[in-house]
């Protein structure tokens, strides 16, 4: 069956229950939420609570097969490493079209896909560890308002240990403000803005700006010769005003190797100075300078060096490598588009020199930062260095502070818990003490989906998906939740908030009937480096696939039991989850187990035999909740992790669209009619609700009501009401 552009494509859910249509203002529920962990810790020595695993060199459990089939609810698309093609037209360059995975010949479910996504709700259901979690510290804006506050300093290393060069300029240190007249770092006019900042467009005939142009017209750029960024040097400057009335600085007029070369072309007003060349390339569009760093040597304001201690360093490198990060994708089209990197692009500007250099991932000495100081001028302590001087700043907090460490990643094989008893587990440590166990392996294998004959019916045409970008954690409305569990309205909680915490475990929720093809298309089909292209993709389908698990306790297979089976609710499989996609129903078929002592006494017995349903519902799955509710103090649909999984994957209790959030698009200027905007532009409704003045948080899963409004970047809410 064949996509066309604007044509009905909804798969049939016409076995699900139908949701409630809601009237009133446009509102729209959020792709994704999260199921909060329980609050108890769990118990020790027990088999749904931390313990040794058993020995993989005897049957000491239950061992056996269960035989599962997988039914797409959603289209559903996982992704083959292989045959993957690569546009090259010029407005198609560097777009990607994936097919279907396969397996001998055919359409298949990768085993390892499945053993994934039961994992997960494995982990969810008894309250494990949290496996697969990135511990590291993210980085936010810093307030422009402070940046004068930043100081200029050069990290050095000396035999004594690690220092910070305070290099202020002519102008005295001031501790939590700015400087009182010239700024610290001398300016090196290099290039005309992209975009020339306000002070410049609303009052082009005052003197200082038109001062200022001629200063900076195209031509007069200062020439770096043989210099490059950090290199120590000398440099003329000269005093000058800027068209901000409260900016005075020394301008760089010329530069040079010694200072024998340039004192030769001194005029009035002019000085030489020694100092080192800070580039960082034209990264934002209003840049027209770089910085030349300096010291006036009679400046007694300050100590010239102070010490550099190591988690201010550590902080500083794992805040590059967030950089890093952030980029990697706009370093990677730029490479394969042989664009240039440390250039604008038409009116796109550079990349920082910071975000595309690997070695500067660690300090070695030598490196140009500028210091957030606290403490008195005389004795200014350091409390963070960051590349450039409107920055990101690494919070102090981890994420994983964030976690009670109940719920960190097991790291004693003594004490691991359910999911990487029976899935598996590798230490994540670094460093390991002789002799100690560093894995474990798991005690279930998945083998791969086979496809059900007569069943499998795939798009004919491929689709372009929608954009989708990778997770922003740092919308913390979205992400954190206040120390009570409840979501904060004040738009002020942070990573370094006391009373902050993880939300939970974050799931994609089932779109169901509200799912739409004008989510998970591209706008006008469009076809770039932005998004990719799925062929193959199931509009239905079903597979089968077994599972093998050795020396598992009752309780154990229960848990892996409901897990598969999860209520009749919905698995999710594949990619695209955030736009529909790979919504699949786990049906248990047959439960085998293998009595090992009559299968290895006999030659004529298999020792395997069939459980019926009745048997392993009784003693397995309800014997697990009974466990859960006696270790947790609920009935176990009760519990909250449970709730939220419910919430997140049956059909959507409310009739709303189902999107990221976005900003009203008009349908005619100036018009009352409006639509979510479908270029996506979800960074605008972002900022709109940080300006205001109660920003909405994201509701818990189990508690979404009413929905989240359109908001326009000023923070407006969007009404049709």
């Amino acid at each position: 069956m064949a996509v066309e552009q604007n044509t009905q494509n909804q798969v049939s859910t016409s076995e699900e229950p139908k949701t409630k249509e809601r009237k009133g203002p446009y509102r729209f529920l959020n792709p994704y939420n999260f199921v909060r962990y329980l609050e108890r810790e769990r118990p020790t020595d027990h088999n749904l609570g931390n313990c040794p695993p058993p020995p993989h060199d005897r049957y000491i459990g239950l061992t056996g097969r269960i035989t599962c089939r997988v039914d797409a609810k959603t289209p559903l698309f996982i992704s083959d490493s292989h045959a993957v093609r690569e546009l090259k037209d010029k407005e198609k360059e560097g777009h990607k079209i994936y097919r279907f995975f396969e397996y001998e010949g055919q359409p298949a479910l990768p085993a390892s896909s499945l053993r994934g996504m039961i994992r997960a709700i494995f982990e969810t259901a008894t309250n494990s560890c949290f496996a697969v979690f990135t511990n590291k510290r993210l980085s936010y804006h810093f307030d422009s308002r402070q940046a004068p506050w930043l100081v200029p300093a050069r990290v050095e290393k000396s035999a004594s240990g690690w220092l910070l060069r305070l290099l202020t300029g002519t102008a005295d240190l001031r501790i939590g403000t700015g400087p009182r007249d010239e700024q610290y770092a001398a300016w090196l006019f290099r290039y005309w803005p992209i975009k020339p900042s306000g002070t410049l467009v609303k009052e082009p005939q005052n003197r200082r700006t038109r001062l200022f142009k001629v200063r900076t017209k195209a031509g007069m750029e200062v020439k770096l010769r043989d210099l490059t960024h950090g290199k120590e040097c000398f440099a003329i400057m000269q005093l000058t005003e800027h068209p901000h009335p409260r900016i005075k600085f020394w301008d760089v007029v010329a530069l040079g190797n010694s200072r024998d070369e340039l004192e030769s072309n001194l005029r009035d007003g002019q000085v030489v100075k020694p100092g080192w060349l800070c580039l960082t390339n034209q990264n934002i569009e209003p840049k027209h300078s770089e910085r030349f760093f300096f010291r006036d040597q009679e400046d007694d304001s300050c100590p010239e060096t102070i010490s550099l201690d190591e988690p201010v360093r550590r902080a500083y490198e794992g805040l590059i490598s967030d950089y890093q990060e952030r980029h990697r994708d706009k370093v990677q089209n730029r490479s394969r588009q042989g664009q240039p990197i440390d250039k604008r692009v038409g009116d796109e500007p550079a990349l920082s020199r910071f975000v595309y250099r690997d070695e500067e991932r660690q300090l070695k000495g030598g490196e140009l930062v500028y210091a957030f100081l606290n403490g008195t001028s005389n004795n200014p302590q350091v409390e963070f260095i960051v590349p450039v001087s409107v920055p990101r700043v690494g919070y102090k907090r981890s994420i994983g502070d964030l976690l009670p460490p109940r719920l960190h990643r097991c790291n004693d094989a003594q004490t691991l818990c359910p999911a990487c008893r029976i899935f598996g587990w590798v230490s994540g440590e670094e460093k390991q003490a002789q002799g100690k166990q560093t894995a474990y392996a798991g005690r279930v294998r998945f083998s791969h989906g086979k496809p059900v004959a007569g069943t499998i019916e795939a798009f004919e045409t491929p689709i372009p998906l929608a954009i989708l970008s990778s997770p922003k954690p740092t919308t913390t409305n979205f992400y954190l939740v206040r120390g009570d569990g409840q979501p904060d309205r004040t738009g002020k909680l942070n990573y370094d908030d006391n009373q902050a915490r993880l939300r939970g475990r974050k799931v994609y929720r089932h779109h169901g009937q509200m799912l739409s093809e004008q989510e998970y298309v591209r706008s006008g089909w469009r076809e770039d480096d932005q998004n990719r292209t799925a062929s193959g993709v199931l509009k239905s389908g079903a597979f089968t696939f077994t599972v093998e698990f050795e020396n598992l306790a009752k309780e154990e297979v229960g848990a892996l039991l409901w897990a598969l089976e999860l209520e009749g609710w919905h698995h999710r499989l594949g990619f695209a989850k955030p736009l529909g996609f790979g919504s699949v129903l786990v049906k248990v078929e047959k439960v085998e187990i293998c009595d090992p002592g009559e299968r290895y006494a006999m030659l004529d017995t298999s020792g395997w035999r069939t459980i019926t349903e009745s048997v392993w519902r009784e003693r397995c799955v309800i014997s697990f909740k009974t466990k859960m509710k006696e270790l947790y103090g609920k009935d176990f649909l009760e519990l909250e992790n449970v709730k939220d999984l419910q919430a997140l994957l049956t059909e959507p209790s409310i009739g709303l669209p189902i999107h990221y959030p976005r900003p009203p698009y008009y349908v005619e200027p100036h018009g009352d009619f409006a639509k979510p905007n479908p270029e996506g532009m979800q960074f605008e409704w972002f900022v709109g609700n940080k300006r205001r003045p109660e920003p909405i948080p994201l509701p818990l899963a189990s508690k979404e009501e009413i929905g989240l409004p359109l908001l326009e970047k000023n923070g407006n809410e969007y009404s049709d009401s």
